[in-house]
């Protein structure tokens, strides 16, 4: 999911409607002294106002039934262990500029979001908002995509919270053929806010995107979505390190098998701004992406409209093309110094190929070194130990991606 706005039609009232939870006048994460109201968990959706801070109950179960809104000046705390299903539709999570989010999960209770029922689609996504620059504009800021609300600014260290232990199924409802959500969509999000150990699986659309911000990401799992598993846009500079992204070989023959490991863009309208952040260039280390030759996206990292940035320690399996590289920015950065470094390729059918702006394919395949000997997340292209048990996995390998 990329370049599209939702218009304000597509969510109608933010009415009332809070259920089951904890409030409190703090908003440390680490607070355990709230008093629990008496409301209904089943049906969470509304606003958390300006001012507030709400804790929920790991006792109970939370269904959230339409648009829950964490405005600017509040505060939403999840403790370890909590289980939030989401209705079908869109149905969503999202944190204004200025608000915060605490996912507080553990690697014994990991926080989990899944759908009323099992299926790519069912519901919508976490949306954060950052304070952080973006290139669609001068200002650095833009409207968001999901909510049609601002998102950016100029402060890169901007801080909205934490997300740890996270799981997200079922995520990346489509609102229509061409607007849907990802299963955590980071929008002008600052390094401030910490996000780690993330497990996104059976999404319709991206598992994590990336829109301008710099958010630093760690130890993310990303497993049978339909679309990108990694995903940048609008002058991303952070980095993201230690990345397990894989399609599931019961997608192979769907719709929409899944495409690429990684597609980095730095704008849709102009790949050469030098608006808020620029180009995007993230620092991406220690990933592993495995994929299946289904689709006309079977490539392990697409990079194209304008975007830099640096790899190493990198693993692509089963794709049809390993590298894919686009337009004359793109490849002036890449071939102007070793920013691809210790890719290991296996079974993968083309490992590079490129294009420049003008469509004419052009030789890359001096910019990158190889490394058969390269872990990428840690254990080649077997689901890596950090990844274990608490995404509910016990091992994940190519046979898991492609029949």
């Amino acid at each position: 999911m990329k370049k599209t706005f939702f218009k304000a039609a597509l969510f109608l009232s933010l009415a009332a409607a809070f259920s089951s939870t904890a409030i409190s006048c703090s908003t440390s994460d680490d607070d355990t002294d709230d008093t629990a109201s008496a409301v209904d968990p089943s049906n969470f959706q509304g606003k958390i106002a300006a001012g507030t801070s709400v804790t929920l109950d790991p006792t109970k179960v939370y269904t959230i039934t339409g648009k829950v809104l964490v405005e600017s000046g509040a505060s939403l705390i999840i403790p370890a262990g909590t289980r939030i299903t989401v209705a079908e539709g869109a149905n969503y999570l999202i944190v204004d500029r200025g608000g915060k989010l605490y996912i507080n999960g553990t690697a014994s209770s990991p926080v989990l979001f899944e759908g009323t029922s099992h299926k790519q689609g069912h519901w919508g996504g976490i949306v954060l908002l950052g304070n952080a620059p973006t290139n669609r504009s001068a200002a650095g800021t833009s409207t968001s995509e999901l909510g049609d609300m601002t998102y950016g600014g100029t402060d890169n260290n901007d801080n909205s919270g934490v997300i740890k232990y996270v799981v997200i199924k079922d995520s990346g409802f489509k609102y229509n053929p061409e607007k849907e959500f990802n299963g955590l969509s980071l929008f002008g999000v600052g390094s401030g806010t910490t996000i780690s150990y993330v497990y996104v699986t059976d999404g319709a659309d991206d598992g994590v995107e990336c829109f301008g911000g710099s958010p630093n990401v760690d130890h993310l799992v990303v497993t049978g979505v339909g679309d990108d598993g990694f995903d940048w846009t609008e002058g991303y500079k952070g980095s993201a390190s230690f990345l397990y992204v894989a399609r599931k070989k019961q997608y192979q023959t769907a719709a929409e098998p899944g495409n690429r490991g990684i597609e980095a863009d730095t704008q849709d309208t102009n790949p050469n701004t030098t608006f808020g952040n620029g180009a995007s260039n993230p620092t991406i280390t220690n990933a592993t992406f495995l994929g299946n030759t289904s689709g006309a996206e079977s490539q392990g990292l697409k990079i194209r409209a304008g975007s830099n940035g640096q790899f190493d320690n990198i693993v692509l399996a089963n794709y049809t093309t390993g590298l894919d590289l686009e337009t004359d920015r793109t490849l002036a950065w890449f071939q102007g110094s070793s920013y691809v470094k210790n890719v290991r390729f296996v079974n993968v059918t083309t490992k590079s190929k490129a294009k420049n702006t003008a469509g004419t394919a052009v030789d890359i395949t001096g910019i990158f070194t190889e490394n058969a000997s390269a872990l990428g997340a840690g254990s080649g292209t077997a689901l890596p130990e950090w990844a274990k048990g608490w995404t509910g996995l016990s091992s994940f390998d190519v046979a898991d991606s492609m029949n």
